[in-house]
């Protein structure tokens, strides 16, 4: 009995969890559509993140301070935008 109720629950917050993600995603292509700079951000972004990733796995350490500054000013373009369109810092977090 109480695995069923496990389970249920369990169930209940994928669905939630898959729900919000879905809803994230729509929100987020929503605005890439009226500011198309957001997604160019966050493609850059997730590529200097990877970038990064593999120069530490790499212990190629020398590019790192350049990578973290390109992904500073990045980060901070991109919440420029999203003040400048009277949205929150955290708006693409589901």
């Amino acid at each position: 009995m109480a695995n069923e109720i496990l389970h249920s629950l369990l169930k209940e917050y994928e669905q939630k969890k898959l729900r919000a993600e879905l809803a994230l995603e729509k929100r987020k292509e929503e605005l890439y559509e009226e500011l198309p700079r957001l997604r160019e951000l966050e493609s850059d972004l997730n590529h200097f993140a990877i970038v990064t990733s593999k120069n530490i796995l790499l212990h190629n350490t020398s590019s790192l301070e350049d990578l973290n500054n390109k992904i500073k000013k990045l980060k901070e373009e991109k919440l420029t935008i999203l003040k400048e369109a009277n949205l929150p810092e955290r708006f693409f977090i589901s």
